[in-house]
């Protein structure tokens, strides 16, 4: 069975702008859960793990995910080499991350303490994965 995604075609070497807005949104992250303001730092890091994931997308496809539905780009993350075990262990990571979204962003409750901190986390150990796959 053949997956589709819904993408959109990206210069290589425009990898690096992606790479640049996930470390700004990760740090934006941190800052925000330093200041205990969980909902801003999950926010972050959701922003930071998608702008990750279409850095890799980018450099190693050419494209990245263009689908309203977030989920899609871990699928498509993952396509990059389905057989690594790094690239499952992350997508796998992308997929925890972007399962808060929807709350996170959207819903009437807040984000709790725990949730961000397991969001920042996972956020940062896959932006440490990707900067040791792409260029400096």
């Amino acid at each position: 069975m053949t997956l589709k995604f819904k993408t959109r075609d990206v210069e290589k070497s425009l990898y690096a702008n992606y790479l640049k807005r996930a470390e700004e949104c990760y740090h934006a992250a941190k800052n925000s859960f330093v200041a205990q303001e969980w909902n801003a730092a999950t926010i972050s890091a959701i922003h930071a793990v998608i702008a990750g994931s279409d850095a890799m997308c980018v450099y190693f496809l050419g494209k990245r995910n263009a689908s309203e539905s977030h989920n899609e780009a871990a699928a498509l993350f993952k396509t990059i080499r389905a057989d690594d075990e790094g690239i499952n262990t992350n997508t796998n990571r992308i997929a925890r991350v972007l399962s808060i979204k929807s709350m996170a962003e959207y819903e009437e409750r807040l984000v709790f303490r725990a949730e961000a901190e397991k969001a920042l986390k996972d956020c940062e150990r896959f932006l440490e994965y990707i900067k040791e796959k792409l260029p400096k």
